[in-house]
């Protein structure tokens, strides 16, 4: 529930951006990356995936350690006046002296370097920063070929002591790559030292890269809500002619991870004076549902979810669940982290929903397809947050699911919106909901 951890994959480009002219270079967004010889091998896929939006700059000199990019820093990345700043720094602090026993930077130096480095590009710019878990290593392989020690448990380590210092900067982005590495055959992906990529894996780095960056920081996805003409009927099938009208939302996938979707899913939303409205269609091959009751922990089964954020800089917003029995989860969240039993004791807020089943709940797995849910969602819900929005009002918003499978199998998520964490209740990361239409 309130900061559950998932993890997955996904390469999709969430939205489309359009240019009216081309972006002359005096025009461009600057992108910094900052790093070590990785960060090297996969720039040029960078340069070659963003060259067309943005001014993408890749330092020379390898980056080293937290120490040494801390030295560079005015030079690297103040200077350059940045839009996007892609920082790595570990796989040099985490060396290991065979001989003294001691790595190139402790562990508690990397956490002081670090935050040293996000406080004066947080203050001394106004770039997105992008922070990139270090990759794995294969110890063996390392230890065969290398003077010095690198240790996959000490990547960990370090990239723990990362996410520690991360939690103190909400506002920057997370590019994980260590787990987008583990995910694709390390052993495959990496050459005889134990650390480097191969050049196709190094463009595969590439494209992951400027995916996060150009979804996070230069092209954020905005979907429509468009005005519904008329309200339609909740019977779960959604085949009033206003849902065809609608913009369909398929972007679904576990970015934060690189993970795709098994099967596309696909939701859409209208509005009108009186609410908003929701339909989702969710491929499902074992049906497994948890809760009957409304406020039951739904998530513990395959369940449909919304989050809305009408205010980007208001701590306020909202998740809401539906799951295969038809019931609900209404949490008005005054802030993350707000306590769920104090929630969940709540008054029934007015949402309601109708669900169609393609299978059965109670024999999981034998004719099960798929699963639709339709929703209403009175603006009386949102009045802690002014209720109803404007034509033109944008919201923050991500749509997302759990997909259980058999006992023992870890459940599918995913979102509509480029999380680079996993944590539904991640909203800096959220899409774009655009309210449109007039009466």
């Amino acid at each position: 529930m309130i900061a559950r951890s998932i993890v997955r994959r996904c390469l999709l480009s969430l939205c489309a951006t359009a240019f009216a002219a081309p972006i002359f270079a005096a025009d461009k967004p600057v992108v910094v990356l900052v790093g070590d010889s990785i960060r090297m091998g996969y720039a040029p896929e960078v340069i070659k995936a963003l060259g067309p939006i943005a001014d993408v700059r890749s330092p020379e000199p390898n980056g080293g350690d937290t120490a040494n990019v801390l030295k560079n820093l005015d030079q690297w990345v103040i200077s350059a006046n940045p839009k996007v700043v892609h920082l790595n720094a570990g796989l040099h602090d985490l060396k290991l002296d065979r001989k003294t026993g001691k790595y190139q930077v402790s562990l508690e130096d990397y956490q002081a370097n670090l935050k040293k480095i996000l406080e004066r590009i947080t203050k001394e710019t106004k770039a997105t920063v992008i922070f990139a878990l270090t990759t794995p290593v294969l110890d063996d392989l390392h230890a065969a070929n290398k003077p010095f020690d690198r240790r996959d448990a000490d990547v960990r380590a370090y990239n723990g002591a990362a996410m520690q210092v991360l939690k103190d900067y909400p506002e920057v982005k997370i590019n994980d790559l260590y787990t987008f590495v583990k995910a694709r055959e390390p052993e495959k992906a990496l050459v005889a030292d134990g650390v480097h990529f191969t050049p196709q894996a190094s463009q595969v780095l590439g494209r992951r890269v400027a995916d996060v960056i150009r979804l996070t920081s230069l092209a954020n996805p905005v979907f429509l809500a468009k005005r519904a003409k008329n309200p339609p009927k909740l019977d779960g099938k959604a085949d009033e002619p206003e849902w065809a009208d609608a913009q369909p939302i398929t972007t679904f996938q576990a970015f934060w991870s690189g993970q795709k979707a098994k099967h596309p899913h696909t939701a859409r939303i209208l509005w009108d004076d009186e609410a908003m409205y929701f339909h989702a269609e969710l491929p499902d091959e074992y049906l497994k549902a948890y809760g009957k009751n409304r406020n039951d922990k739904l998530w513990l089964g395959d369940v449909f979810e919304l989050f809305f954020k009408p205010y980007a800089d208001r701590p306020e917003y909202y998740e809401l669940q539906a799951n295969p029995f038809g019931s609900i989860l209404e949490l008005p969240m005054p802030k993350r982290g707000y306590s769920f039993e104090e929630l969940v004791a709540k008054p029934h807020q007015g949402m309601t929903v109708a669900v169609d089943i393609q299978g059965s709940l109670d024999n999981p797995g034998k004719t099960d397809k798929k699963w639709t849910v339709e929703g209403r969602l009175p603006w009386k819900m949102f009045e802690m947050t002014g209720g109803k929005p404007k034509p033109g009002d944008v919201w923050r918003f991500q749509l997302s699911y759990y997909d259980y499978g058999p006992e023992g199998t870890e459940p599918e998520l995913g979102s509509c919106a480029p999380l680079t964490i996993g944590n539904y209740h991640r909203y800096e990361d959220y899409a774009g909901l655009r309210f449109v239409g007039d009466k």
